[in-house]
């Protein structure tokens, strides 16, 4: 049976009208896709334009805020550091002259930067006033230094191979610091007891400019950490939340954790104490020489 020309025509032509329409139906859903990812790209760009501008409220309030505290923090960084530098050297105003080596204002120091380093991590997300007030055990610490002895045991060649556990608290770190308690005990061992509550007195009067201008600030911490907390309860109504907006949220609730921790580094248990005779002098010096370097650091705070 022979096929016809025309036959073979039409045959021909359905091919290609099926190649047509094979062809037409992918263009088709390629430009819905490519339609489809226009519109969702656009609705992103008008989303993010839309985020950029709401937030600029936030942006510019947290950059008021964070210059006036920085300004703050300026003016009382280098009178916090002072007086602690300042109260090793008082240290060394009663050391024992016979032994004079290593200065006590090196092992005050030592002890200091101990604690410093020790709550360094909560530095960047503890409230102020739970931090001084964990600090503020080190009052306390005169009957552990009389008891404590550096007894470590020679160590094996082997011990490298032994992985101790990391200290899992700032207070546990303190304790298990040889370098703190052996600071400690040399400046304990080479000052009389009955001088520490002269040490003590020479500590309040270097403190005494910082304590001024802390507290000739910490209303203006006060409002500066205030403002912040109110722009948070606004947030609440609004259809975004700062946490979630890039490169502010983090630095939004950072600064304003960093005012109130700021603020609490102060000595409020220190009021009317210059009329007692104060025996843990040494304590309380150590104490307040720690609040005084971690002030005196701020830049440094999450960075160790």
């Amino acid at each position: 049976m022979e096929i016809k020309i025309s036959e073979l025509i039409a045959l021909f032509s359905l091919i290609v009208a099926f190649l047509a329409y094979r062809h037409a139906v992918k263009s088709s859903l390629s430009t819905a896709k490519q339609m489809q990812k226009i519109s969702e790209d656009h609705l992103q760009l008008t989303s993010n334009v839309a985020l950029t501008e709401a937030s600029q409220k936030y942006v510019r309030l947290l950059s008021k805020v964070n210059g006036e505290f920085e300004k703050i923090v300026k003016s009382l960084s280098y009178p916090a550091l002072k007086a602690s530098k300042e109260i090793g050297e008082t240290l060394d105003r009663y050391d024992n002259p016979s032994v004079g080596h290593p200065y006590l204002r090196h092992c005050f120091h030592n002890a200091i930067t101990v604690v410093r380093e020790a709550y360094d991590h909560e530095l960047t997300y503890q409230t102020g006033l739970n931090l001084t007030s964990r600090v503020r055990s080190l009052k306390f610490i005169k009957d552990d230094v009389s008891h404590y002895e550096n007894s470590q045991p020679e160590k094996s060649i082997f011990s490298f191979l032994k992985k101790e556990r990391a200290p899992s608290t700032p207070e546990e770190y303190i304790n298990l610091s040889t370098v703190f308690w052996n600071s400690v005990k040399e400046i304990y061992t080479r000052i009389p007891s009955n001088k520490e509550s002269e040490v003590f007195k020479d500590t309040l009067s270097v403190l005494k400019e910082y304590i001024q201008l802390h507290e000739s600030q910490r209303e203006i911490l006060e409002n500066l950490e205030s403002e912040l907390e109110q722009a948070i309860k606004e947030n609440t109504l609004e259809m975004f939340e700062i946490r979630d907006i890039p490169n502010l949220g983090q630095k939004f609730y950072r600064v304003k954790g960093d005012i109130g921790r700021f603020r609490e580094l102060y000595f409020p248990d220190f009021h009317g104490i210059e009329s007692v005779s104060v025996t843990d002098g040494i304590a309380y010096s150590i104490y307040a020489g720690s609040i005084a370097f971690i002030a005196s650091q701020h830049f440094m705070w999450g960075k160790i």
